[in-house]
């Protein structure tokens, strides 16, 4: 397919790699009865460059595997994790030898490697971070070994939901190629320390969920499907109203300015040059094409940008939700 819409490539920090903006965002990918996706094949044809996935998305190695093997074209840079040995704590803190060891990363990325069916992964990223596994060396001498062995060529960390600034030491000390962080409409924060930090230490940023967790800043969000969202599966019926009632907002924000929700989300995320990509999931080849198209339009104005900074900021962790949650800022 022609490239209507033209995507200006970033710098991915000092790897000396560009990548789009949009990048995909594999942990929801499907698959066809011949186990390849055709929503990513869609992508690649439309010149999306970096591919996000993780051992702990389920099948998504596999399909990503598979998929490239029928991809023609150039070969994208391939971005995974390493797999938790707890898979089951995502939030609260662990030793770093409860969830990593030099073992169990080197087994992880056997595993991928295998699994993506490449003698390379470009970005190796731990699946979890807390600040102080700043102070324990293993699994940075690990990455070292796996690099020097040619099986990855770049390494950084996957911050924990609304904890990016757990990161900067990493950052400041130029101790990693790049992080992923959670980014959002709803969580600007990170536009205030970890982004410049970034740009000036030249580190690469992926962004995730810029959609939310749950994908409502896609558009489509209802009662019904927040209430069904996994996520929201112990969030108290007042947490649904507050999200459709800022998601309402949000909206009407947009109108305002022209666009619809989709597009505000995918330029509110790429409104300043630090951040290398936006690690989107992508349910069809439309939502492809419209975050190309959304991509392509540039940062949001600076006006509106502001405004969603100062008056549209939620911090609220899906983790910590329960029935008895009235107020979203609120932990069990």
């Amino acid at each position: 397919m022609p490239p209507d819409h033209i995507m200006q490539l970033r710098p991915f920090g000092a790897t000396g790699f560009s990548t789009t903006p949009i990048a995909f965002g594999a942990m929801r990918i499907t698959a066809d009865d011949s186990g390849v996706s055709p929503v990513l094949l869609h992508a690649l044809d439309r010149g999306i460059n970096f591919i996000d996935t993780a051992r702990n998305y389920g099948e998504s190695e596999a399909v990503v595997g598979r998929t490239l093997r029928e991809w023609k074209g150039p070969r994208p840079f391939l971005a995974t994790k390493v797999k938790p040995r707890d898979i089951t704590n995502w939030r609260f803190y662990a030793p770093l030898e409860e969830q990593f060891t030099p073992a169990s990363i080197v087994e992880s990325v056997e595993t991928s490697l295998r699994t993506l069916r490449v003698d390379c992964i470009d970005f190796l990223q731990l699946h979890q971070w807390y600040h102080l596994w700043s102070q324990r060396p293993e699994w940075l001498e690990t990455f070292r070994t796996l690099k020097s062995q040619g099986k990855i060529r770049f390494f950084g960390v996957s911050a924990q939901d609304h904890e990016h600034d757990g990161v900067l030491k990493l950052i400041e000390d130029r101790m990693v190629d790049g992080v992923q962080i959670l980014m959002n409409a709803f969580e600007s924060r990170p536009f205030v320390s970890v982004i410049p930090l970034c740009e000036q230490r030249h580190v690469g940023i992926v962004a995730r969920c810029i959609y939310d967790h749950s994908g409502a800043l896609a558009g489509a969000a209802t009662r019904e499907s927040l209430a069904a969202d996994v996520k929201l599966s112990n969030a108290s019926p007042g947490i649904v109203t507050e999200y459709l009632t800022r998601i309402g907002r949000l909206r009407e924000d947009a109108l305002a300015h022209g666009m619809d929700l989709a597009e505000l989300a995918v330029r509110f995320a790429l409104s300043r040059p630090g951040v290398s990509n936006i690690a989107a999931s992508m349910s069809s080849p439309r939502r492809v094409d419209e975050a190309i198209a959304a991509a392509a339009k540039g940062p949001l104005p600076g006006e509106l940008f502001q405004r969603i900074c100062r008056e549209h900021i939620w911090v609220k962790n899906f983790y910590y939700f329960s029935k008895s949650t009235v107020d979203g800022n609120k932990p069990r």
